[in-house]
């Protein structure tokens, strides 16, 4: 059998990748939305706002990004990533109601292909995965505290508090437990 017929039709008991990620592209979304949710309604009655530093360049330990600092003052890691995308593709700089929606699509479009990456790469086919959806947290805020700073979309981990630190990772745990658990159960309910 070759490494493409197994992929899509395994032996039995091994999770198929293919309906894997199908179903993560669906678990991705979920997340994505319940994420929305708690950044636009929970966080801010809870912790602090995140606070972008008013001059984050003054000190180089709150900068860690490897070719220089691509957001500009006020703009979120997502906002920023579509703002450079945009002016790649169109060669021009988007006006404010285009980084606006940028702003809200980017995140969106992240979570699905997390989630497809999720769905694509689990090995378990069991009903629910909690420590997968708690791990799978723990790295997306890693990488988005470490490696959209490194990118310069952010400042570095250094500029913000503990309780925005917190924040951000409970907002990784609401994205990562609902794309999990909305994943392995669409990818049970979809018949081979």
């Amino acid at each position: 059998m070759t490494r493409l017929q197994e992929w899509i039709f395994p032996d039995e008991g091994r999770p198929v990748r293919w309906k894997g990620a199908l179903a993560g592209v669906i678990g991705g979304l979920a997340g994505a939305y319940a994420l929305r949710l708690y950044w636009r309604q929970i966080a801010p009655a809870v912790f602090p706002p995140e606070a972008n530093p008013a001059h984050p360049d003054i000190n180089p330990a709150r900068s860690i990004a490897l070719a220089g600092r691509v957001y500009q003052m006020g703009e979120s890691a997502p906002a920023a990533l579509g703002r450079v995308g945009y002016e790649r593709l169109a060669g021009e700089t988007p006006d404010a109601d285009m980084r606006r929606r940028l702003d809200d699509a980017v995140p969106v479009l992240l979570g699905v292909v997390m989630g497809i990456t999720y769905g694509g790469t689990r090995t378990t086919t069991r009903a629910r995965d909690l420590a997968g959806g708690f791990f799978y947290g723990l790295r997306l805020w890693l990488g988005d505290t470490i490696g959209v700073a490194l990118a310069g979309l952010r400042p570095g981990p250094a500029a913000y508090s503990r309780p925005q630190h917190l924040w951000r990772l409970i907002g990784f745990w609401v994205y990562s437990f609902t794309t999990t658990a909305v994943t392995r159960l669409l990818y049970r309910l979809i018949e081979n």
